[in-house]
């Protein structure tokens, strides 16, 4: 038998197999059950050699469906991807052309002006004018936001240089004296009232004043809550909203009727914080006054709780009623730091701080507080100390002289247009308060202090204009203040630089103030300066007048706080009376 005789068997069971599904399909209308069992015979018959290839062609069949179904559903997908590709793409390029269809839209000449203003841009100033700002709200700030809201769009899109930093103005551009230079002195303090206009006691009122920077704020609501529900006049240096920081404020307990709080820009007239304008403060704080008197302290000072209500007593009020131009003297104490390290340990000194007198005096007593300043005597060594420790509240006592033209008291005074102001040229450090106190003196106010009330100033870190003012030159480093003028007038001191000096500076400018106080202010003092009075000119970096040469320079050798600690020491003990002053 041929090897294929199946094949070929099969070929023509094929056939066979081909001719019964014919005759199936034929008799399937007639006998369904016949075309069955013929077929099912037929297959049979022809099973053997047919079964093979319609297996095999069955399976390439279904593999070729399979894989057509496959394609379809790949291309389907690809399609689909594709699809959804283009629509996210349109969307992005929609969002793309509505967020930025000014810089697409811009013209050739928009274009060239942008140009134009990226190039001016690094040499860019802000206007004098336009950038000063009212009282009311942040004096010295920008008026121009609304200009760079509408170029910052642009800018968005722009690569442009770094502005360079705003140049430091002026000071004097929010003097309310009309000064322009550190060297205009004022006799007068404007648009206040008369100080002829006769009051009476009942009218007298109070107002609190002073003026810091933004690192003091945290001290306001301190003295808002013992000075109680009284009117307060603030400044202060720092680049916030006037507003703003008044809430803050009045979240923290000060009264909203009768706190007012004017901010002057630090970044524009001070930004490294060493020349700061604190007369210039002073004086837009006196401006806002609108009862009769004021009390000035700064506000490292904290006043005591009593202070309002003593200034109410009505023979107080009847003693400045009756004179225009008597300086209440509320005398000055200083705590201790409560901690040994140099910082500010406030959760330490603050409830130290005492609020009466009795607490003040057993902080004496422990040698935790003392009359300020112990090294600096000049400074408020004319204040009668031991007399006030048993001075009765409310009760004045006249100073009988000054002992130094450096004293510096805190004073209530009338608010009124023979008020000598702060002189504006006097900044940072360094005789901004005492040169007010000797045109007080020389203007014939009358220094009293009052009895029980005090100040009481908070041990704080030196600021940045003291630590300006205590620079040296190497060749001063270690000599003593009373011969500095002896170094600078040998040839040792012949190489130094005294102008590039705060101290020196402002020494040449008190000279300059004297001269002008000589001439411009008659005397009339009320309270002389004391026979053993202290040669501070002795002290000065810069030259000393011939008067100066003639006075009784010894007594300058006093100054090294002996005397403080004796009044300290008398305030300490327990017996009344005390040693005589």
């Amino acid at each position: 038998m041929s090897p294929y005789s199946n094949l070929e068997s099969g070929s023509s069971g094929l056939s066979n197999g081909t001719a019964s599904r014919r005759a199936v399909a034929t008799s399937r209308s007639s006998s369904p059950h016949t075309t069955v069992n013929g077929t099912n015979k037929t297959r049979r018959k022809n099973g053997v050699i047919a079964s093979p290839l319609r297996k095999i062609r069955r399976d390439n069949n279904r593999d070729l469906i399979s894989l057509s179904i496959i394609r379809f559903v790949l291309a389907l997908l690809i399609l689909i991807w594709f699809g959804v590709m283009v629509k996210l793409i349109s969307n992005l390029s929609a969002s793309s052309s509505s967020s930025s269809s000014s810089s697409n839209n811009i013209s050739a000449e928009q274009s060239a002006a942008m140009q134009k203003l990226s190039e001016k841009w690094k040499n860019l100033r802000f206007n004098k004018d336009g950038t000063v700002g009212t009282v009311r709200g942040v004096i010295g700030k920008d008026k121009g936001k609304d200009k760079d809201k509408d170029s910052s769009s642009k800018k968005k899109h722009e690569k442009v240089e770094e502005p360079k930093p705003e140049p430091i103005a002026s000071i004097f551009e929010l003097s309310l004296l009309g000064n322009t230079s550190p060297s205009d002195f004022r006799l007068t303090t404007p648009n206040a009232p008369s100080c002829s206009e006769p009051i009476d006691a009942d009218s007298i009122s109070f107002t609190l004043v002073s003026q810091l920077s933004h690192d003091r704020i945290w001290m306001l609501p301190y003295h808002c809550k013992r000075w109680g529900d009284n009117p307060m006049s603030i400044v202060i240096f720092t680049d916030e909203d006037a507003a703003v920081v008044k809430n803050k404020l009045v979240i923290d307990g000060c009264s909203k009727e009768h706190l007012t709080v004017q901010t002057v820009s630090k970044t524009r007239y001070d930004p490294q914080g060493t020349d700061y304008p604190v007369n210039v403060l002073r004086n837009l704080a006196f401006s806002k006054v609108k009862t009769t008197h004021l009390v000035y302290a700064d506000i490292d000072f904290w006043p005591s709780e009593s202070l309002h209500s003593i200034l109410n007593i009505q023979s107080v009020k009847e003693r400045m009623a009756s004179d225009s131009k008597l300086a209440t003297v509320v005398p000055v104490f200083q705590m201790n730091r409560r901690c040994r390290a140099y910082k500010d340990c406030r959760d330490d000194n603050i409830p130290f701080m005492p609020k009466r007198k009795d607490e003040l005096i057993g902080l004496i007593k422990k040698r935790q507080a003392s009359t300020f300043d112990p090294t600096n005597e000049g400074g408020h060594g004319s204040t009668r100390y031991i007399s006030w420790k048993d001075q009765k509240e409310g009760s004045y006592l006249d100073l009988p002289c000054i002992r130094s033209n450096r004293y510096e008291p805190y004073l209530a005074v009338r608010y009124c247009s023979e008020l000598p102001p702060f002189q504006e040229g006097f900044s940072g450090y360094g005789k901004n308060k005492m040169t007010w106190a000797m045109q007080l003196r020389r203007s014939g106010y009358q220094f009293s202090q009052l009895g029980e009330a005090f100040l009481v100033h908070y041990p704080h870190l030196d600021s940045k204009s003291r630590l300006e003012w205590n620079k040296k030159p190497k060749e001063l480093q270690k000599v003593d203040s009373t011969l500095v003028v002896d170094v600078l007038e040998s040839k040792k001191g012949s190489n130094i630089d005294l102008l590039s000096y705060k101290r020196a500076r402002v020494d040449a400018l008190f000279l300059d103030y004297k001269d002008w106080l000589r001439d411009n202010v008659t005397d009339s003092s009320r309270v002389p300066m004391c026979e053993n009075a202290l040669n501070d000119d002795v002290r000065l970096w810069v030259h000393r007048d011939a008067e100066d040469e003639s006075e009784d320079s010894e007594s300058e050798d006093n100054d090294d706080g002996n005397d403080v600690v004796e009044v300290n020491e008398e305030l300490a003990k327990d017996t009344e009376g005390g040693a005589q002053e």
